[in-house]
């Protein structure tokens, strides 16, 4: 009897054994997944920051650019408004300077 409760002892040493190795395995293997999923989650929060600000980068490309189209049609508008003051400006000159050599060669000769 004693060693049948010895043997069964041993049985059972040797079950316990096989049990908390089995468990170690179990949680090395549960401790590689909760790695591998967290290095996926870094990996796609990653891709998704970049996706982000490669979108805000363009979306900020784009805003400037229409700025800058904006600037370059105002300034073509006020130079042309420029131009077309400037060349009034030279033909009422013209005008006025012909007028006066008119009106002088007709007071010398009228």
């Amino acid at each position: 009897m004693e060693e049948q409760a010895i043997a069964r002892l041993m049985e059972l040493d040797a079950r316990a054994a096989e049990i908390s190795t089995g468990r170690e395995k179990q949680l090395a293997d549960i401790e590689r997944r909760y790695k591998e999923e967290e290095q996926k989650m870094i990996r796609d929060f990653t891709r998704r920051i970049e996706d982000e600000t490669r979108e805000i980068a363009q979306k900020i490309l784009q805003e400037g650019q229409q700025e800058v189209e904006k600037l370059n049609l105002k300034t073509g508008e006020i130079l042309e408004n420029m131009e077309r003051e400037f060349e009034k400006s030279r033909k009422d000159m013209t005008d006025e300077i012909l007028k006066r050599i008119f009106d002088v060669k007709r007071e010398n000769h009228g």
